[in-house]
C-alpha cells in the first residue's frame, strides 16, 4: 500500500533541491539518505541524496533531480512510500489514513452516521470525511476530543461529534 509521506514544494536554489511539506511523523526514516520514495502522479522513483532543515522547511536533494528547472518540474507532487497493509505505526493512537478510508462511523450510542470516504491532511489536524447514510459528506476534525475511539479490527470508528457537525446545513451532497 502506497502512503503519503509529502508534498513537494518550491525548488531552492539552483542545483535542484526542492521543500518538503512533510506529511509523515517519521521524517528521519522516511527521508533518509538513500531512502526511495516513489511521485504518485506519475509513479516515478526518486533517491534521497540529502536533506536538511532550512527556516522550519525541509529541504531535499534527490539523485535524479539536478537543477532549477527538473525540481520546479515536480513542484506541487506527493511523495509516497510502500508500507505493508497490515502494519500498524508505532504510537497507538497513530493510524495510516487507508486504514482509516471504509471504517463504519458510529456515535457513543451507537447510531451509525456513516462511512470514512477520505482522510484530509491539515496543519493543525487532519479532517475525516464522512458520507452519511442519506449521502452526504461531512468533515470531521481527527482530534480525541471528537473522536474518542479507532478500532482498526473492527474497521470502526466512534465520534463524539459537537452539536450541529451532522445537521443538515454542515453536509455537503456526495452525490
Amino acid at each position: 500500500m502506497n502512503v503519503v509521506v509529502g508534498r513537494l514544494g518550491r525548488p531552492h536554489g539552483v542545483h535542484g533541491e526542492i521543500s518538503v511539506e512533510v506529511r509523515t511523523d517519521d521524517p528521519g526514516t522516511r527521508f533518509a539518505i538513500g531512502a526511495k520514495v516513489t511521485l504518485k502522479e506519475n509513479n516515478q522513483s526518486l533517491t534521497i541524496a540529502a536533506t536538511r532543515w532550512h527556516q522550519q522547511r525541509m529541504l531535499i536533494k534527490f539523485i535524479e533531480i539536478n537543477d532549477r528547472d527538473a525540481a520546479d518540474g515536480v513542484k506541487g507532487k506527493h511523495l509516497t512510500v510502500e508500507i505493508d497493509p497490515l502494519a500498524l505505526p508505532e504510537n497507538e493512537n497513530d493510524f495510516y489514513e487507508f486504514q482509516l478510508i471504509g471504517c463504519q462511523v458510529i456515535d457513543t450510542k451507537d447510531v451509525i452516521l456513516g462511512e470514512v470516504l477520505n482522510v484530509l491532511p491539515g496543519s493543525a489536524q487532519a479532517l475525516i470525511v464522512v458520507k452519511t447514510i442519506d449521502n452526504k459528506e461531512v468533515l470531521v476534525p481527527f482530534v480525541e476530543q471528537i473522536v474518542p475511539v479507532v478500532d482498526i479490527e473492527k474497521r470502526q470508528i466512534v465520534l463524539n461529534p459537537p452539536n450541529g457537525l451532522f445537521d443538515e446545513e454542515n453536509a455537503i451532497d456526495a452525490r
